[in-house]
């Protein structure tokens, strides 16, 4: 191995000696290049052969060579191309032509080969490798896109590329991608070498026969007859396609959403009209308002001939088109999108198709005196719906009926459970304005005994509306009561250290009682309790005889009670309060 790597050094002499003569590289750059190639060409020639070794020497190549280009212009050096570069490029096919020989199965190098050759001009080489790929890859349909895509878009020849395709698909009869790339190679050959369009449709309706005998997919038509469209000449093609859809699929959602967009493009279809005397002109005469009446018609069309199962998914397809129409304000016929769109919702929800989405969006073009109508019908079909009953509750709050308001409150309440703080942050607004503390109390004293997701966040509000209504003294008393209460609430201690540490002058006891009881509770699981509760002796209690020994005494605590997948993130944090005091 030795000697074969030692004579593989020796043949590159000529170009290192060339690089040092132009100045493209100094004698240490290049003894630096002559050392990585030689720990390359040892790693290729081991025993245990990986193909990371070939890819690994064949990056470093090809970075060199961009190295020596940018060396070139910048040094304007345009001398000795053929020594230099030229022997790096063949370098780098010898490699490639190695590792695909040792690593046959691995189709990766055969295609980083082909994309080299494409790279540098080395056609030829690309031609057999590609025909070599194809022999060793028979069972890859990816393999027979790539080479005959490279037929026909690199080389130009697409009968090569049709042959290849057409006996690709002997072999993978039911192979999606393969029929794709027929269609657009055929489409290819016409637009860009003349081809005769009657031939040309006449071989696309052959390809449509045969998928239609192999693939049974409604997604993978659609596909194709969206691929197709761009191109007027297979407007005879699609024809065909929406035939097959018609005939086999007219009980499906797709089919009538595919029809209705394409008549929005203006692409109409008519069983009636002969396909073959459509012309390109004749497909963009129609104004958009026009596109867009047909487009709607079409879907009605679709709703009237549909299942009832299959209704309700068209319905959704339509409703969403036309909420998004809502927002092109650049293509006109706003009057027209808008009263659609209102008549369809209510038809919709007539046939109870409706979303609650939809529902949301109908609450937005509807006129404001029948909105709060329109919010009921929504929360009476989606009483879970936390966006539809906060609607409902402003609107009924405009209506400026107290009672009622209260009313809806307690609707969406018993409906929405653990879900429905919103409603309960909406109501406390509401009254904050407008009633009595008592009666503001009332609620706050209902909504802590809510679920955990709601009490939560109410009793620390609580707490503070107390503190400010009615003094400090209060806010410890109901503070002791709701503190001891299940389920615990950290946010509530949070709370209570803040007005603590808001008053003029700091009752040391009282605050440091809130520090303990929250270590009591969260302690076990909770780092922010123990950082809090030192913090409050680092900052604020420095008066205290033993602040220090105290600081120690609940550092101690906290190693003990906290799990040992916690204490490094206590640790730390204890040791920045340290630093920043």
């Amino acid at each position: 191995m030795t000697d074969v790597v030692q004579k593989r050094l020796e043949s590159m002499h000529e170009e290192i000696e060339e690089m040092r003569r132009v100045k493209l590289f100094s004698i240490e750059e290049t003894r630096i290049i002559l050392k990585r190639r030689k720990e390359f060409e040892h790693k290729i020639y081991a025993m245990a052969k990986d193909l990371k070794s070939y890819e690994d020497y064949i990056t470093y190549e090809r970075c060199l060579l961009k190295d020596i280009q940018l060396r070139r212009d910048k040094l304007k050096i345009g001398e000795k191309r053929n020594s230099i570069e030229h022997k790096i490029i063949k370098r780098i096919k010898v490699l490639y032509e190695c590792a695909m020989q040792r690593f046959p199965t691995d189709v990766s190098v055969f295609l980083a080969f082909v994309k080299f050759c494409k790279k540098v001009n080395y056609i030829n080489a690309a031609v057999e490798t590609i025909a070599k790929m194809i022999k060793l890859h028979t069972d890859k349909p990816e393999v027979w896109k790539i080479a005959a895509g490279f037929h026909a878009y690199d080389r130009k020849d697409v009968n090569t590329a049709m042959m290849m395709l057409l006996k690709a698909i002997e072999i993978h009869k039911d192979c999606k991608i393969l029929y794709k790339e027929i269609i657009s190679v055929e489409i290819f050959n016409t637009v860009n070498n003349n081809s005769e369009i009657k031939k040309s449709v006449e071989r696309l309706k052959e390809i449509m026969h045969t998928i239609f005998a192999n693939i049974n997919d409604l997604s993978f038509y659609i596909d194709t007859l969206t691929q197709l469209e761009e191109h007027a000449c297979t407007i005879e093609v699609q024809d065909m396609i929406i035939k097959k859809l018609m005939k086999d699929y007219i009980d499906n959602e797709l089919v009538w959403h595919t029809l209705a967009q394409r008549e929005r493009k203006g692409l109409h279809y008519d069983p009636e009209e002969k396909s073959e005397n459509t012309t390109e002109s004749q497909l963009n005469t129609r104004t958009p308002k026009a596109k867009l009446n047909a487009c709607f018609a079409k879907y009605k069309e679709g709703l009237e001939k549909v299942s009832d199962n299959v209704k309700k998914n068209l319905w959704c397809m339509y409703l969403d088109f036309l909420i998004e129409l809502q927002q092109d304000t650049l293509g006109g016929a706003t009057v027209l999108k808008n009263s659609t769109l209102k008549q369809a919702l209510n038809e919709a929800y007539i046939d109870e198709a409706l979303k609650e989405k939809h529902f949301v969006s109908w609450l937005e073009v509807i006129p404001e005196e029948d909105a709060l109508e329109i919010a009921e019908k929504g929360t009476h079909t989606f009483p879970q719906s936390v966006d539809l009953w906060q609607v409902r509750f402003k609107l009924q709050v405009l209506k400026g009926d107290s009672s009622k308001v209260d009313q809806v409150f307690k609707l969406a309440i018993k409906n929405l459970k653990e879900k429905g703080l919103p409603l309960w942050l909406s109501i406390l607004r509401y009254h904050y304005l407008s009633s009595r503390r008592d009666y503001v109390e009332l609620i706050y004293r209902d909504g802590i005994k809510q679920p955990k997701e709601i009490s939560d966040r109410l009793k620390p509000r609580y707490l503070e509306w107390i503190c400010y209504e009615h003094g400090i003294e209060t806010a410890r008393k109901v503070y002791k009561e709701l503190a001891v209460q299940k389920p615990y609430c950290k946010e509530l201690h949070k709370m209570m250290a803040k007005l603590e540490g808001l008053q003029v002058g700091y009752d040391f006891n009282h605050w440091e009682e809130v520090h303990e009881l929250a270590c009591k509770q969260f302690g076990k699981e909770d780092v922010d309790v123990w950082i809090k509760y030192i913090k409050f002796y680092v900052h604020y209690y420095r008066e205290h005889p033993n602040s220090g020994e105290r600081v120690v005494q609940i550092c101690n605590r906290a190693e003990e009670a906290l799990p040992k997948t916690l204490i490094f993130e206590f640790l730390t944090r204890y040791s920045k309060l340290k630093e920043s005091s």
